[in-house]
């Protein structure tokens, strides 16, 4: 058995052994730091990887210095690079870009778009229309800026100054802006490339820091479209095609109000819209995207004393971003050039199969017969009253036989007076109300039924107003723009509809009924007026004429002979009471 103490000794001596040979490789590189030559000067151009050396004294740290100032310049204070490669610019300068459709500002601090005017369209003020909104772009950040995912701006290239291709200030279509910074190990490039014409440019975007790839998204943040137009900011959404499902999914602004959401997939485009405008991204085919969708509360206009809730969006994701972007207005021909699939970003909604048929006829009325939008409806929908005239004529005779019926009704109704609607006799009550009206072929809710045909040609009317482009600022007689209500102190079209509505209604023989029913059949007219008095003039003027075509369509009907009944003789016999 081994003893103890030579155990001890073996391991002191192990022990010091050790001790020895740290000294002896500590005291070899103190001797190499005390006479190496100095390390050779980077050669001009190169690249050198930065190694970390706390202790020398050619790169300080801000921590070891704290009373070094960095040199002034026009953009934001950006510590001096390490070597000799930097593309920065010494100031801040505006480009323009010109093209066929609109007009575009860019500024080189950030890399971003002050302003998008499209020349084929007029803002709300007669001026115009810029797609960006100044206000909430210089407090959320201007579209195109550079964020992170969690859609907060980047410090290091934000608010940096890019250096853009060299050019003229104002530039025209087509052509190509490359903005480009090299800083304090950033490396950021963003390029756009437009065409001469149409809506559609390019716009790639690269960052790395350090050397290594930082994704990043592309933000429109600060609103966007006609925020001046009235009640802009219910349309405010975001939107993804989803492949899956084959359709657009919408993102309200205010489901984003709480927190943000978060979308990412190969989608074949993203974007954003407001009531006629849209800004869509279409990434390289098969390529993931993310799109996160948050809220701002914007002033629609410069003089409003209250905020609106506005979506925004931020697209990417990637260390390198490349997209096709389409800003301009939601125009069917136009975004199908683009994407057959984008046609439906002008969405007709649930009776679309209804309202786009509709939209076409008058596109066709409007390029062939009038080259007037408000005449236009006029004119289509007197086409669509005509051809629902004979279902309307059905039930007018349905509703003359029903008439005729009214004293048997009344006879067992007063039969079965007084019954809870639980007794089980209310069941007899109702099989008499259906052997009578089976007998004589009269359908209890036939007179109702003209009506019920209208109303998806309603709202399909109502979804083709609200969407479809060429009803913006759209004149008619007095009516400045048919996609807004009446500008007029007291709007005309309302109260001509709510007038035509009781002329129409004190045509129209009903049905004896119950006299509250009765009253509140009388005060529709009235209710209408109201509900329609803040609704669009082009949907009005569709229900007004409406209106006196049913008026003219009334007269007519009252005028044709129905089909008498003998009521006397058709009269079943009651028995006989028990004395």
């Amino acid at each position: 058995m081994p003893d103890h103490n030579d155990e001890q000794f073996v391991q002191r001596r192990l022990l010091l052994a050790s001790l020895l040979s740290a000294a002896v490789i500590l005291g070899y590189f103190y001797t190499q730091s005390l006479f190496a030559p100095p390390a050779p000067a980077p050669e001009p151009g190169g690249e050198t990887a930065a190694i970390e050396q706390p202790a020398t004294p050619q790169s300080p740290t801000p921590a070891a210095e704290p009373d070094a100032a960095a040199e002034p310049t026009d953009g934001p204070e950006i510590a001096a690079a390490n070597g000799p490669e930097q593309v920065v610019a010494a100031s801040e300068q505006e480009i323009v870009v010109e093209s066929d459709a609109f007009r575009a500002v860019f500024s080189n601090r950030g890399a971003v778009v002050k302003s998008w005017t499209l020349k084929n369209y007029k803002s709300s003020a007669g001026e115009p229309l810029d797609l960006v909104n100044q206000e909430g772009a210089k407090e959320h950040g201007f579209p195109f800026t550079f964020v992170d995912s969690g859609g907060e701006k980047i410090p290091a290239v934000a608010d940096a100054l890019f250096r853009v291709n060299e050019g003229p200030a104002e530039r025209m279509a087509p052509t190509t802006l490359e903005f480009e910074l090299v800083h304090n190990g950033v490396r950021a490039r963003k390029t756009f490339h437009f065409d001469k014409q149409g809506y559609v440019f390019e716009v790639n975007s690269e960052l790395t820091q350090n050397g290594t790839g930082t994704p990043h998204r592309l933000a429109w943040t600060g609103g966007f479209g006609d925020t001046a137009h009235q009640q802009d900011w219910i349309y405010s959404k975001s939107f993804y095609f989803d492949p899956e499902g084959g359709e657009i999914e919408w993102i309200d602004a205010d489901d984003a109000e709480d927190a943000v959401i978060a979308n990412r997939g190969a989608f074949p485009f993203v974007g954003l819209e407001d009531h006629f405008f849209t800004a869509v991204f279409l990434p390289e085919e098969g390529s993931r995207v993310a799109l996160e969708t948050s809220a701002v509360e914007l002033r629609p206009q410069p003089d409003s004393t209250k905020t609106e809730t506005y979506v925004a969006v931020s697209v990417g994701g990637e260390t390198e971003n490349q997209f096709h972007v389409f800003v301009g207005p939601k125009d069917v021909d136009e975004l199908q050039k683009v994407d057959p699939r984008m046609r439906n970003i002008v969405d007709f909604g649930f009776f679309g199969f209804i309202a786009e048929p509709i939209f076409l006829m008058m596109r066709w009325m409007y390029d062939n017969v009038v080259a007037n939008w408000g005449w236009t409806i006029v004119i289509v929908t007197i086409i669509i009253n005509l051809a629902l005239f004979p279902l309307k004529w059905k039930g007018s005779r349905s509703m003359k036989r029903m008439q005729q019926l009214q004293p048997l009704v009344q006879e067992i109704n007063e039969k079965y007076r007084g019954l809870s609607m639980k007794d089980p006799r209310k069941q007899e009550q109702n099989e008499e109300l259906m052997a009578l009206y089976k007998k004589y072929n009269v359908n209890p809710v036939g007179g109702c039924l003209p009506m019920l045909l209208q109303l998806p040609f309603f709202y399909g009317f109502y979804r083709l107003l609200t969407v479809a482009i060429e009803m913006r600022q759209a004149e008619w007689l007095w009516v400045t723009d048919l996609s807004q209500p009446e500008t007029l102190p007291i709007r005309v079209l309302p109260l001509a509809m709510m007038a035509t509505q009781f002329w129409m209604q004190s045509m129209t023989p009903t049905p004896a009924a119950d006299p509250a029913q009765m009253r509140v059949m009388k005060f529709m007219p009235l209710m209408m007026g109201f509900i329609f008095y803040g609704f669009q003039s082009g949907l009005v003027l569709y229900w007004l004429t409406s209106n006196l075509v049913g008026v003219a369509q009334q007269a007519l009907l009252n005028k044709l002979p129905g089909e008498s009944l003998d009521i006397e003789l058709a009269r079943p016999r009651g028995k006989k009471r028990k004395k």
